[in-house]
C-alpha cells in the first residue's frame, strides 16, 4: 500500500508543480504587461509636457520680442504722436479727413472762390492718395497751381 500511495501522490505533485509554475508565468506576464502600459502612459504624458513646454517657450520668445518693440524709440515716438498728439521739433502734421460734399448746395449760392475750392476738393477725392502725397511732398508749386486753376 505504501507503494500505491506514492504512485498516486507523485502525479499530483507534478500537476501541482506545473499549475504553480504556470501561475507564476501568468503572474509575470501580467506584471510585464502592466509595466509596459505604464511606460506607454508615461511616454505620452512626457510628450504632452514637452509640447506644452515648446509652446510656452514660443510664447516667452514672443513676449520678449513684444517687450523689445514696446521699449524701442520708434514705438515710443509713434505712441506719443498717435495718443498724446505730440510731435518732434521741426515736424509737421498732415491730417487727412473726409470732407462733406459741397455738391448738395445750390451753385448760385457759392462764390467763385468757393466753387473753385469745391472743384479742387472733388479733384482731390478722385485722385489716389499716393498722388496726394507726391504733390504735397515733392511738388507743392504744382499743387498750388491746380488749386488756383480749378
Amino acid at each position: 500500500m505504501g507503494n500505491c500511495q506514492r504512485t498516486f501522490i507523485e502525479p499530483i505533485r507534478k500537476k501541482l508543480t506545473m499549475i504553480v509554475g504556470l501561475g507564476m508565468v501568468a503572474l509575470m506576464t501580467f506584471s510585464l504587461s502592466i509595466s509596459f502600459y505604464s511606460n506607454v502612459l508615461f511616454e505620452e504624458t512626457l510628450k504632452e509636457i514637452q509640447d506644452k513646454n515648446s509652446h510656452l517657450v514660443e510664447e516667452i520668445e514672443q513676449g520678449y520680442q513684444d517687450l523689445e518693440h514696446f521699449r524701442s524709440e520708434q514705438y515710443r515716438d509713434k505712441y506719443a504722436k498717435e495718443n498724446l498728439e505730440l510731435v518732434n521739433p521741426g515736424e509737421r502734421v498732415l491730417i487727412i479727413a473726409k470732407t462733406e460734399k459741397i455738391d448738395s448746395l445750390p451753385k448760385s449760392t457759392l462764390s467763385l472762390e468757393e466753387q473753385q475750392s469745391a472743384l479742387f476738393e472733388e479733384f482731390l477725392r478722385q485722385t489716389p492718395v499716393i498722388q496726394h502725397w507726391k504733390l504735397f511732398l515733392f511738388d507743392k508749386q504744382k499743387l498750388k497751381q491746380l488749386q488756383h486753376s480749378l
